[in-house]
């Protein structure tokens, strides 16, 4: 019950990817794998709970899923990598063990993959787009719902 009373939002889950790279190493983190890792995230933790990990929504943008607050908290950086982020918020509990499977399980991807994977066709992103060019503008709210029963039927195919 302690995830519940304490309220995380995307902002928190995207600082968390963002400090996760490991640098020394050479890794890098874009904007455009920050949203689909926290698509990801809010889609496997509401087919896993029920619940919500934050409550911001996506868009349907023609790119891919995103949340507008964090576009434009990034927009303005260097598309090459994000830097660290001080003084993020810790997360505890089922949300941290979700972030760090879809980390363990998503991180590996490259940018295109994780494009592929998040656009699959009858997905959520995908049916949210119904009717519009590829690449048109949309400010289409992905359902949390759709998100939630998409997600579930893979587990229940995975079963």
């Amino acid at each position: 019950m302690e995830d519940m009373a304490r309220k995380i939002d995307a902002h928190d889950v995207a600082d968390w990817f963002i400090n996760r790279i490991d640098r020394r190493m050479g890794e890098v983190i874009t904007t455009d794998v920050v949203h689909r890792l926290l698509y990801f995230a809010q889609a496997w933790y509401l087919a896993n709970t029920g619940h919500e990990m934050f409550e911001e929504e996506f868009e349907a943008w023609g790119t891919g899923p995103i949340i507008p607050a964090i576009y434009e908290r990034f927009e303005h950086m260097d598309v090459a990598s994000l830097p660290d982020i001080e003084n993020s918020r810790t997360i505890k509990g089922s949300k941290l063990e979700m972030l760090e499977c879809i980390q363990r399980d998503y991180g590996c991807y490259m940018p295109f993959k994780l494009d592929e994977l998040a656009k699959e066709p009858g997905g959520p992103w995908h049916t949210a787009r119904k009717g519009l060019a590829p690449l048109a503008p949309s400010d289409r709210v992905i359902p949390k719902t759709a998100m939630k029963s998409f997600y579930r039927e893979k587990i229940k195919d995975a079963a």
